[in-house]
């Protein structure tokens, strides 16, 4: 799964990165301990045109009766996209990309005891995870949610220790495929590029949204 995230990110760097020409985020920043339930940056194509705004992590179908599902919704299985009622009808026409600085993963020790990982790239550059969104209207209120999921895969075999799942990472070459819902497979970056180091336990709590350095 994906459940926290860091999205160190400068605005030129993400416009550079991601061709945007369409720049709707206000009050941008960089953020480091990002979670579910919260808004965040998403990449969408919208003709010719490469859109930044944000959407509610956790989404919600059009055929939801209210946004409560959106608390088990925030990862889609790449396995079952395609099948599952929640994400079948986004996978096929609404993808998005969400830029990343990090992830963070917490590995069972005994007991209780867990230990939280950070998993990024070895130069700690951007990096592009494989989302999809979609639109809800509260029938109620009338209040309108764009909503967002994070794809997730089997880990690779040399981070599987700490978690069985992570975050779909698309290359570059792949974006605009992606985004025109051209792409069935989902083709990642090589571990190579990978790393990943123990961080404290400072990170459980969202409210500590600080850079976190490698346990010594």
């Amino acid at each position: 799964m994906c459940g926290r995230f860091e999205a160190n990110i400068l605005k030129d760097k993400l416009i550079q990165k991601f061709g945007i020409n369409n720049w709707q985020l206000e009050n941008y920043r960089p953020r480091y301990n990002i979670p579910p339930g919260t808004n965040i940056p998403i990449i969408r194509q919208v003709g010719d045109n490469r859109i930044i705004d944000e959407a509610h992590w956790g989404l919600i179908p059009p055929w939801a009766k209210d946004k409560k599902i959106a608390f088990r919704t925030f990862n889609a299985r790449s396995e079952t996209l395609s099948e599952k009622p929640s994400f079948k009808t986004a996978y096929k026409r609404k993808r998005c990309l969400i830029p990343a600085s990090g992830y963070y993963e917490w590995q069972k020790l005994g007991g209780n005891n867990k230990q939280p990982f950070w998993i990024g790239r070895k130069d700690h550059k951007p990096f592009t995870m494989a989302g999809l969104f979609e639109n809800w209207t509260d029938t109620e209120t009338g209040e309108l949610i764009e909503s967002c999921t994070i794809i997730t895969r089997p880990s690779y075999k040399e981070i599987s220790h700490i978690h069985d799942r992570m975050p779909v990472i698309l290359p570059e070459t792949f974006f605009t495929s992606w985004l025109f819902c051209q792409l069935e497979d989902f083709p990642t970056e090589s571990m190579d590029e990978l790393n990943y180091y123990p961080i404290s336990l400072e990170v459980g709590s969202p409210q500590n949204d600080h850079k976190f350095e490698p346990l010594s």
